[in-house]
């Protein structure tokens, strides 16, 4: 009788053990604080009105775009209507013009997008303009400087979206670009003021890369007011009144010194 009470009891202690034995266990592993914050739920959001539900009385663009003005030397770049960031940028050695043919260090005035962009070349990153547009070429044909077909070859291209033939008497090869490996590069480096391109848009190598950053192939490039050039200046300097009278006028942008060298073969 007193071994069956023995045997009693510990058959109740272990069936006290067995059913409470998870309270009997060591803790767990303390985690970090990270594990438990990652583990609280998030406060409740109160549900927002869907986008398509909102209605804007004039449309809001966030395209990025490039506005250089040739006058002040400087570009703006927006995104919609705010100012991303703006540069002081170099022109071409015989200024801005709405008008320009291969070899006249000219830089085209005028609307454009940016058609290709290489990196590592000899001016650093380098963002291909869309010229010639309609507007060169229509004018182009008009003064006999480019063919029909030639003309024919530009619109086809701008209307399918491609570059338009870079290899017309029009010029080609007008973009935007850095100062070259040969300068430095830091966040301080300046570009070369003034005007002393072949007709492109120059910036610092280092706003070169933070432009390049902002856009991409496609991006509009409007280029705006016109600027004298060193050659123009020089002659209408020594010209007679009667040519600095007819170089003023619409039909005479520049003098016949100027003009006769737009036919040279030269590169832009």
């Amino acid at each position: 009788m007193h071994r069956v009470g023995r045997w009693s009891i510990w058959v109740s202690l272990g069936l006290i053990l067995g059913l409470g034995g998870c309270a009997f266990h060591m803790p767990p592993e303390p985690h970090s604080v990270a594990y438990y914050a990652a583990r609280i739920p998030p406060p409740p959001v109160a549900p927002v009105a869907s986008a398509a539900a909102a209605t804007l009385s004039t449309p809001i663009s966030r395209q990025v775009r490039i506005v250089v003005s040739a006058a002040d030397r400087r570009m703006t770049v927006y995104q919609g209507n705010a100012v991303l960031a703006t540069f002081p940028v170099a022109i071409g050695f015989n200024g801005a013009a709405p008008r320009r043919a291969r070899g006249d260090d000219i830089t085209p005035v005028g609307h454009y997008r940016v058609g290709w962009i290489n990196y590592g070349t000899r001016y650093g990153t380098f963002m291909g303009l869309t010229y010639p547009n309609r507007e060169d070429a229509a004018w182009g044909l008009r003064q006999g400087i480019i063919s029909r077909a030639q003309y024919d070859a530009i619109v086809s291209a701008i209307d399918s979206g491609r570059t338009p033939p870079q290899n017309t008497p029009l010029g080609g090869a007008i973009g935007i670009h850095g100062m070259g490996p040969q300068f430095g590069d830091a966040p301080d480096s300046k570009v070369f003021p003034g005007r002393w391109t072949a007709g492109c848009v120059a910036l610092s190598n280092w706003d070169v890369q933070q432009l390049a950053a902002l856009v991409k192939v496609g991006t509009p490039v409007e280029i705006v007011g016109e600027a004298p050039g060193y050659r123009h200046t020089i002659e209408l300097s020594y010209a007679q009144p009667t040519a600095r009278a007819n170089a003023k006028s619409d039909d005479v942008s520049l003098s016949s010194a100027v003009r006769s060298s737009l036919s040279a073969p030269a590169a832009p």
